[in-house]
């Protein structure tokens, strides 16, 4: 009387059919975590283009504010500040620094061409310099402009100096 014992358990073929379904599944997983992470750091990359944008813009604007002159050189605007101070930025190809006193700031926006010039508002009455600066945005070009009032203190500075000669 030998009575077969039987005990509950997998099939080996059950067991291979599980494996292929959970590779398959673990595959999947692991591509769309792929996808998933070049995307995040697309997006991430871009924030921090934006990023870098919106910071040059204010201290472009916040240096134009705060300075009493602003004298462009062969890749370099320096900007004196009524205290004394002097902020300067160094134009490259692919990126440009800010620098203050020890304090140095990288923006890594590429600057295809800068100019300064001075204008006169319709009236003639009052004068600007002109700061254009033409970037790359998202490989699209982008003009900045920015605006430097000359107060006459100055205008009559460059006539005297005009005049001693």
């Amino acid at each position: 009387m030998n009575k077969n014992h039987y005990i509950a358990a997998f099939s080996v073929l059950e067991a291979v059919v599980s494996m292929v379904v959970s590779a398959i599944v673990i595959g999947l997983i692991f591509v769309i975590f792929t996808i998933l992470s070049e995307r995040m750091l697309d997006f991430k990359e871009q924030n921090q283009y934006v990023a870098d944008l919106n910071r040059m813009t204010y201290s472009f604007n916040k240096d134009i504010f705060e300075s009493e002159k602003m004298v462009f050189s062969e890749n370099q605007i320096t900007f004196s500040s009524y205290s004394g101070e002097i902020v300067k930025y160094q134009l490259y190809p692919e990126y440009f620094l800010r620098s203050k006193n020890e304090f140095v700031d990288t923006f890594a926006i590429p600057i295809r061409q800068f100019k300064m010039d001075t204008i006169q508002n319709g009236s003639r009455k009052t004068i600007f310099q002109r700061l254009t600066l033409n970037v790359d945005v998202n490989k699209e070009p982008m003009r900045l402009t920015f605006f430097k009032r000359v107060y006459s203190n100055e205008i009559l500075k460059k006539e005297f100096k005009k005049d001693e000669f």
